[in-house]
């Protein structure tokens, strides 16, 4: 086949971190194959991530993430047949994504597909006193999709990332993002919104917060009402605007969660709290420094890959969040802006 006439969907639904992964790696690729046309298919608020490059392109899905109505998501399938691909990577295998590359391949498009490892997911999840071994990243499963596709094996993943940018400014300006998508991967707000008082107490601070959503908008505007030199950026404004945002952060204080990966994408030094999942999973920060890295070594973590395992201790339920100190993270902080 011409590589002119190559075309590759590239399929992730969801969810944003996992997106935000992706990201580099696809325009890596993209810029290193510029006879092939790329088209990331994903969620329309996710485009800015993918921008920049000319020979890579953005398709919106027209259903929402977590519908699982297969007519609908079948029928934005064959909505993706006038875009005329020629092959399917699946980097996201989930039914949603099936049913899309099953249709495509009925009509004759080819498809490669993540595998996922979960066995070997679940072995970290059962330390128990053992030596924890890091798993192949997020982002070397995505590489591999492509490379079964037959492009070359750029090595992407595996080789170091481009230097965290640091910024000048009269001022520091800190990034906090204090929210996780489950009670295992978040520290208590309590105790971010302690950090948040303690660093508006210097006017040579800038405070930026970071959430999505109703109930995580109104706690932060909270916040932002209660402590000098913090801003509220929930709500307010566009990805693509928030990225420039974050880009413009001495450094980002996140949990596990979506927000480290953004950072990352942008190359800003993230400070990242780990709870019940570790950063051993896979799901680590592009880049990142893991001296940045807040943690506990206990005997029970890590307990979740993903974080959505409720804590099955009962004499002392997240010990691995609540043992961590305002203290260390703002030690960490003033580590990080100086050193």
């Amino acid at each position: 086949m011409d590589v002119k006439q190559r075309h590759i969907l590239i399929i992730r639904i969801s969810a944003l971190g996992d997106i935000a992964i992706a990201a580099p790696l696809v325009k890596e690729y993209a810029c290193k194959n510029p006879g092939i046309r790329f088209t990331v298919v994903s969620q329309k608020m996710v485009e800015p991530l993918f921008d920049g490059v000319e020979n890579l392109h953005f398709e919106p899905i027209s259903f929402k993430p977590g519908k699982m109505d297969a007519f609908t998501v079948a029928g934005f399938a064959r909505s993706l047949l006038r875009l005329r691909p020629t092959e399917v990577a699946d980097i996201h295998n989930v039914p949603r994504s099936r049913i899309i590359r099953y249709y495509l391949w009925l009509h004759g498009i080819p498809y490669r597909k993540i595998c996922k490892n979960r066995k070997h997911k679940k072995e970290l999840t059962r330390r128990r006193n053992k030596v924890l071994v890091p798993l192949k990243t997020s982002q070397r499963s995505y590489e591999e999709v492509l490379v079964a596709l037959g492009l070359e094996d750029l090595q992407f993943a595996c080789r170091p990332a481009e230097p965290l940018r640091k910024v000048q400014s009269p001022f520091r300006r800190i990034g906090i993002a204090p929210f996780a998508k489950h009670p295992g991967k978040q520290w208590p707000l309590e105790y971010m919104e302690e950090v948040v008082a303690r660093l508006g107490e210097d006017p040579d601070n800038k405070i930026v917060l970071f959430g999505g959503g109703k109930e995580q908008t109104e706690i932060l505007r909270n916040w932002e009402s209660k402590y000098p030199h913090t801003e509220s950026a929930a709500g307010k404004y566009t990805l693509k605007e928030e990225l420039e945002f974050i880009k413009g952060l001495n450094v980002m204080i996140s949990m596990d969660s979506a927000n480290m990966h953004f950072a990352s994408v942008v190359r800003t030094p993230v400070i990242s709290i780990w709870g019940s999942t570790h950063p051993y999973g896979g799901f680590y920060g592009w880049g990142q420094d893991p001296a940045n890295i807040i943690q506990l070594d206990l005997p029970c973590r890590p307990c979740s890959v993903f974080g959505n395992r409720k804590c099955f201790r009962s004499d002392r339920p997240y010990e691995c969040m609540r043992d961590i100190t305002p203290r260390q993270v703002l030690d960490k902080i003033t580590e990080v802006i100086h050193g």
